[in-house]
């Protein structure tokens, strides 16, 4: 009987610990206020016609004045990802409809 109380015990308690310990590597909660700017970032083009993804930028996009890259962790180096900064910032809890983000007179298409 002992032993099966000692297994029932040891069960519990990985049962328990394991309720509150939950990460996934890479990804940290983060809290944000109403009104904290929330800066997307831009990745690579993939492609079915080609092998190879083209850099987001390499198409005629508005770019940022400076372009960062902003690998933020081992996993999106490993599998090539290119994340770069963009020029593209939402504020938390803001609500805007129809905004320009660039005013820009080159042709479409």
């Amino acid at each position: 009987m002992g032993t099966k109380r000692k297994t029932l015990f040891f069960a519990f308690f990985l049962l328990l610990s394991s309720a509150h310990s939950f990460y996934l590597p890479g990804v940290a909660p983060r809290d944000f206020q109403r009104g904290d700017p929330l800066y997307v970032k831009v990745n690579k083009l993939s492609s079915t016609k080609t092998q190879l993804p083209y850099d987001y930028y390499f198409l005629n996009y508005c770019k940022p004045p400076k372009i960062v890259n902003n690998a933020e962790n081992l996993g999106e180096v490993l599998r090539g990802d290119r994340i770069e900064n963009s020029v593209y910032t939402v504020r938390i809890c803001d609500l805007l409809w129809c905004c320009f983000l660039v005013a820009d007179n080159r042709p479409y298409g």
